[in-house]
């Protein structure tokens, strides 16, 4: 018999408030089908789908945060191991994009990995005639912050796909594999020191 395919793991979370359409995002990408924004995420869903790049695999793990203000504090629970990280806004809700850069942002970085890839992601391109936040001012902050645009439609599935494609294009890339790789030798290397530290100091020393 042969042996069953390993294929490699990575972990995507998508953030952003209440509404934005996370959850549609994710649904239009697993399952092609648009559900609407009639449901409401308590806590966090979990999707997964393999991504193919010539002859290289991996397992997107997506996880679907809630945004309301009681759940945020578990959000950060996904954001460890996180090397795929999506904020969300609405182009028709100026606050969404707001909360973008004075919260959901903020959390990212005290919380978040070193090493990510940071997408900034507006939700809803297909309503632009009703559009509160100017591409021009969401692109502006991407690009002060080293994170990746993108426009995209749930209820049309427009870039969503791409979305996917590029942000997984770059997990994958060697140089990005490389800085996860010397990050983890890094902090492998610093926990051995601290149980060596730690060990003297509990049994005296000198």
């Amino acid at each position: 018999m042969n042996k069953m395919e390993k294929i490699p793991d990575c972990k995507v979370t998508l953030i952003g408030d209440s509404g934005v359409g996370k959850s549609s995002i994710i649904g239009r990408y697993i399952s092609g089908i648009f559900r609407g924004d009639t449901l409401t995420t308590s806590g966090a869903n979990y999707s997964q789908k393999i991504y193919q790049r010539k002859n290289q695999k991996v397992r997107l793990n997506i996880w679907d945060t809630a945004g309301q203000e009681k759940f945020r504090s578990l959000g950060r629970n996904f954001y460890k191991d996180a090397y795929i990280i999506c904020i969300i806004y609405d182009i028709t809700n100026k606050q969404s994009f707001k909360n973008v850069q004075e919260i959901w942002y903020p959390e990212i970085e005290k919380h978040g990995e070193k090493y990510k890839i940071l997408a900034i992601v507006g939700n809803k391109c297909d309503l632009y005639e009703d559009e509160e936040v100017e591409e021009n001012e969401a692109n502006s902050f991407s690009d002060k912050i080293g994170a990746k645009f993108f426009l995209v439609s749930a209820k049309n599935g427009d870039a969503i796909e791409d979305m996917f494609k590029k942000l997984a294009d770059l997990y994958l890339n060697p140089d990005f594999k490389d800085k996860l790789s010397e990050s983890k030798r890094t902090e492998s290397i610093k926990l051995d020191r601290d149980k060596f530290k730690n060990h003297h100091k509990n049994n005296g020393c000198c």
